[in-house]
């Protein structure tokens, strides 16, 4: 798969058919990465009603870790692990630092919390690793499959982020919908202090939360950092790219994260590869806008106003 700094891939086929088909696998694949990172930021806000911008920033310094792990091991499975543990960890810590200081003050100063949390890691990476953008390597070979004597740029890896994410999503539904741990999350996002009454320890479904979130985003950086270079910045499209996912699916909705994801992805690949590059944060930037204006509370919120 082609290498590019815009998330996005624009391969070039023998017609029109096979351009398609490239774009479409292309956007399928990282639909879903970024819907992992629109999931991760949906955790989050269902539990705290505060939307971390850092998140970026913590997939991006967790992937670090991960590739300093490669270079050392050479082990690419073993920078993956690596990399969830320490993703475990910054959302434990970012939580201590942001939510639990600030839990009396309003959800907008925890969002601009999360803000300098952003530029701090950035600040941070850079001081650790360097600015310059750096490879990362992938465990498969960069080779599409051949079909009918047409090579398709859709390769082992794109095989196994799709397999990857897919199972995740599968796990962390599994998890909320079927758990006695998703039940106490949801009842603890929904109304806190009826779960208190219940016997359920609030504050600690808030930091499993974060610690979830953690985990999806950095599994999300480093499924994306082989496609792409890795610099301390290098993340911030895929910031907007997820924002934009969680907003049109729904803040509250883990299936809007997903769904809304996937389809960013697919809309993005397809203007990328027709137009260029450069169009896709303007292409974001308006299916937000039309969403707001359209249906403001996401596409999968079921939830309606009620006049009193």
């Amino acid at each position: 798969m082609a290498r590019t700094n815009n998330f996005v891939t624009r391969t070039w086929g023998t017609d029109q058919m096979s351009r398609f088909v490239d774009y479409f696998l292309g956007g399928v694949g990282q639909g879903l990465i970024i819907a992992l990172m629109a999931l991760a930021l949906v955790l989050i806000y269902r539990s705290t009603r505060v939307v971390n911008f850092a998140l970026v920033g913590q997939a991006m310094f967790t992937t670090y870790i991960g590739l300093t792990i490669q270079d050392v091991t050479g082990s690419w499975w073993l920078a993956l692990f690596i990399a969830l543990g320490s993703g475990a960890l910054l959302g434990l810590v970012v939580q201590a630092l942001v939510l639990s200081p600030m839990k009396r003050a309003d959800t907008s100063g925890a969002i601009i919390a999360t803000f300098g949390v952003l530029i701090g890691l950035q600040a941070l990476a850079s001081m650790v690793w360097g600015g310059d953008p750096r490879n990362y390597p992938q465990p498969f070979p960069d080779v599409g499959f051949t079909v009918g004597g047409t090579t398709y740029q859709f390769t082992w890896y794109s095989v196994v982020t799709v397999v990857a994410a897919v199972l995740l999503v599968a796990v962390l539904g599994f998890i909320f919908s079927k758990t006695s741990l998703g039940l106490a999350m949801r009842a603890s996002a929904f109304n806190p202090e009826v779960a208190r009454l219940s016997g359920i320890r609030v504050s600690r479904m808030l930091t499993v939360g974060w610690v979830m979130a953690g985990v999806v985003g950095s599994f999300a950086g480093v499924l994306i950092a082989p496609l792409t270079t890795i610099s301390p910045n290098s993340f911030d499209l895929l910031l907007v790219f997820a924002f934009t996912a969680a907003v049109i699916g729904g803040l509250d909705s883990l299936v809007g994260a997903v769904g809304a994801g996937i389809g960013t992805g697919l809309v993005l690949s397809l203007v990328t590869g027709y137009t260029d590059s450069s169009n896709a944060p303007l292409i974001a930037l308006l299916l937000l806008v039309v969403n707001l204006i359209a249906k403001p509370e996401g596409i999968f919120t079921h939830s309606h106003a009620r006049s009193v």
